[in-house]
């Protein structure tokens, strides 16, 4: 499937993902009927991938986009369907990218999406379509180990910096969030939360603990 599509000519149907999206193999849920492309999925208690309603997308679920039709039924009769290829995050076509209802998404939807990484894109026909993204990685900075979090921006756009009350890092002992810098000893340029930031390329943030 091809990542770069230009909108007035391709069918909305066919999504436009950033070049550099996670593709992950899921399984989908048995008995689910035929599914397009561009199918957004959450995976369920028991593994698999179903398509999502309004009430799945969110935070408690892990969500995915469908790279590719998927039939999981076989013959009229339920099967097991081979595992599918799917945008775990990328940048798409509002119109593009469908509920379990077939309705597409809504602006409604969209900053849920985004804390996932799913960028959902206005799209006019005829204009040409820049799908870059920015990706922004928080970093702990601290002495645990404990996992960046990783958001992302339509390349160009104003993106606000969040507050450590998102990113949920540890505080040191007898420290608190102060701030955000691009440096790990603080010797870069500082972002304060809710700052905000043109999303022209990656950016590192390191957070700074004080006393």
């Amino acid at each position: 499937m091809d990542l770069f599509k230009t909108a007035n000519t391709v069918a909305y149907a066919n999504i436009l993902a950033d070049p550099d999206a996670v593709v992950i193999a899921i399984p989908c849920t048995i008995g689910q009927g035929a599914l397009k492309a561009g199918t957004l999925m959450y995976r369920t208690a028991l593994g698999t991938w179903s398509p999502a309603s309004t009430s799945e997308i969110g935070t408690t679920y892990q969500l995915a986009v469908l790279a590719q039709d998927v039939d999981t039924l076989e013959a009229g009769v339920a099967q097991a369907a081979e595992d599918a290829a799917a945008y775990q995050a990328g940048q798409f076509i509002r119109g593009g990218v469908f509920l379990k209802s077939g309705d597409t998404i809504t602006a409604s939807h969209e900053v849920s999406l985004r804390l996932q990484g799913i960028l959902i894109a206005p799209m006019a026909d005829g204009v040409e379509f820049d799908n870059g993204t920015v990706k922004i990685t928080y970093k702990a900075n601290n002495s645990t180990e404990e996992a960046d979090v990783v958001q992302y921006a339509a390349k160009g756009s104003t993106y606000t910096v969040v507050g450590n009350t998102v990113t949920g890092f540890t505080a040191p002992a007898t420290k608190s969030f102060s701030k955000w810098n691009t440096a790990a000893a603080g010797s870069g340029t500082d972002y304060a939360a809710a700052a905000t930031y043109t999303a022209n390329a990656d950016l590192t943030l390191y957070a700074v603990w004080a006393s």
